[in-house]
């Protein structure tokens, strides 16, 4: 029994430490997110973008708003996962968008 409790005690522990970690690393995180969809926006505005990368690359960083806004509304967990997620779209998104000027 003892062995069982200091186990859970040290998963949490591990646990708050990785948390700790995630939610330091968000804003970064968040900021890149920012700094890709504003380039990607400068690339959209010349027109020549297919409609379904825009509103791919839209839906991602509308996504990512929610979470960087509010990061609390989610486990520090899936924070990352999805902000990692949205900043892999908005990415593909630029380049495609780059490769169809």
């Amino acid at each position: 029994m003892l062995a069982f409790a200091l186990a859970c005690l040290l998963t949490s522990c591990a646990t708050a430490s990785i948390d700790g970690t995630i939610q330091r690393s968000l804003p970064k995180t968040c900021q890149l997110i920012e700094t890709a969809h504003l380039a990607f926006t400068t690339v959209a505005l010349t027109g020549n973008i297919k409609a379904s990368t825009v509103r791919k690359e839209q839906a991602a960083y509308d996504g990512a708003s929610v979470i960087c806004a509010d990061p609390s509304s989610v486990t520090a967990g899936n924070a990352l996962i999805l902000a990692a997620q949205t900043y892999l779209v908005i990415s593909t998104a630029l380049k495609e968008a780059r490769n169809e000027r």
